[in-house]
């Protein structure tokens, strides 16, 4: 089974797949790195409303756990080079970096600011409607 980026909150790890999510409990001392549930469902929403619109038409989800980076890459077709690439980097303990790739142009912003990263990622989306 193909499982996705690793998303903190509270005391347990998620791991995402398309069909189903498994919870495995977690040290209870752990603080969350800065990248949440909330936070993948806002990418993940995202991308469905750009699928059903037909502009985006595949994704892919991806987690190093070695390098500490999970990245949620946008697609126009499946069988193209990646469009968008959101990118999600622990930098320290509790610290976490949040960078977008745009096909072409390369990083486009680079923030520890989740929500500033997300905004530009919806701007990119939009020119596509």
């Amino acid at each position: 089974m193909d499982k996705g980026p690793l998303m903190h909150d509270g005391p347990f790890i998620f791991w995402y797949t398309e069909c189903m999510s498994e919870i495995i409990p977690f040290s209870r001392q752990s603080h969350a790195s800065g990248f949440t549930n909330a936070q993948f469902k806002k990418l993940d929403g995202l991308y469905l409303r750009a699928a059903a619109a037909g502009i985006l038409t595949y994704r892919s989800v991806e987690c190093d756990f070695d390098e500490g980076v999970a990245s949620y890459t946008y697609y126009k077709s499946e069988h193209m080079s990646p469009y968008l690439q959101f990118v999600i980097r622990k930098v320290g303990p509790r610290a976490t970096m949040y960078e977008l790739y745009l096909q072409d142009k390369g990083r486009v912003i680079k923030s520890g600011v989740f929500d500033k990263a997300f905004a530009r990622l919806q701007d990119e989306v939009e020119k596509l409607f």
